[in-house]
């Protein structure tokens, strides 16, 4: 795989995505360790957007508090990120902006 995004916060948006793409092709059923389509949907303003992107929601929020991080972490060399427009910069920071802690499979 190659490798787009180096570091955790990125690792949880990579599998938002992943998983949105595997729910457009029927491959997905309700989530994606444990984050579920929506929560996923409720990222993609916060780490898609232009030079100011939306704060996270807090729905998106809650759900990467209640997803399995370090399962999420195993997506991020995926090229789905790029594919499906999300920045790399951004995803990095979401973690963070949700105030979540960094596991520590992900680095």
């Amino acid at each position: 795989m190659a490798k787009y995004l180096p570091t955790a916060p990125a690792l949880a948006v990579a599998a938002v995505l992943i998983l949105l793409s595997a729910v457009d092709y029927g491959v997905a059923e309700d989530s994606l360790c444990k984050m579920t389509e929506k929560g996923m949907v409720a990222c993609l303003p916060s780490v898609t957007g232009g030079a100011s992107p939306a704060p996270p929601s807090d729905r998106c929020c809650s759900a990467l508090s209640r997803a399995d991080l370090p399962c999420l972490c195993r997506y991020k060399d995926s090229p789905v990120l790029s594919q499906v427009g999300v920045k790399p910069e951004l995803a990095k920071q979401l973690l963070a902006r949700c105030k979540l802690g960094l596991p520590g499979e992900c680095n």
